[in-house]
């Protein structure tokens, strides 16, 4: 206990550390969106794509929801800064339903095989819980809404679970909404010149994306042991 308590409080000072680096390499790029010239030229830009640039996203989104590895963050973050944080909000949830609908699919026809290639047998049995919970709908709903489970990953194990195609793609689209609503947000934000707002909504998703890496472990525990949330 004391091991994991201490391996917590190195991972809380490295995402801190991480966080102060990252917003001081991103401080040029803020002050440029600061002026308003700057920001009517890029407005322009994105009028100018009319829907492709709907399009562009969704497909961005889409790419990332199947490509596991590949971060989500700067797609949604940007989505709010373009269209808003309701509008960049829908398109990336839409993106995101419409990639976890294919990958379900396709897991689902293909099955176990096509998973091993990809992750390899270790990465499955952490996860293998999820075709044994009585309460899979609860499960899938808690690891998609903590802030720093792998989802991509986690979609892809959708298809053994005990849920059909349409109720883990609801579920799944619950439990990703907050997180996409606060990337969609900080962009918004960042967009109209707020950065009190974005740096809170920051500050507040790092937290909640510390405690959710230390809370994810105890719920996949207590699954796999049978034991009530």
């Amino acid at each position: 206990m004391q091991k994991a308590n201490r391996r917590f409080v190195l991972f809380l000072i490295f995402f801190i550390l991480l966080s102060a680096v990252v917003g001081l390499l991103f401080m040029p790029v803020i002050s440029e969106f600061q002026d308003p010239e700057n920001q009517e030229r890029f407005n322009a830009w994105i009028a100018s794509l009319g829907f492709r640039g709907v399009l562009i996203l969704f497909g961005m989104q889409v790419l990332q929801t199947i490509v596991a590895p590949i971060p989500g963050g700067p797609v949604q973050v940007f989505a709010g800064a373009v269209y808003g944080t309701w509008k960049g909000l829908f398109i990336m949830l839409a993106g995101s339903v419409a990639a976890t609908i294919l990958v379900f699919s396709v897991v689902r026809k293909y099955g176990l095989p096509l998973l091993k290639r990809f992750f390899g047998d270790d990465a499955l049995k952490n996860w293998g819980f999820l075709s044994n919970e009585k309460k899979t709908s609860l499960v899938v709903f808690i690891l998609f809404l903590i802030p720093g489970t792998p989802k991509g990953f986690l979609t892809y194990m959708g298809p053994y679970s005990r849920l059909s195609l349409v109720q883990f793609t609801w579920v799944s689209a619950l439990g990703r909404f907050p997180a996409l609503l606060s990337s969609t947000a900080m962009g918004d934000a960042a967009m109209q010149g707020n950065w009190r707002l974005f740096f809170l909504i920051f500050a507040l998703t790092a937290i909640l994306g510390i405690l959710g890496i230390h809370f994810k472990s105890r719920v996949m525990k207590r699954s796999e042991n049978g034991e009530q949330l």
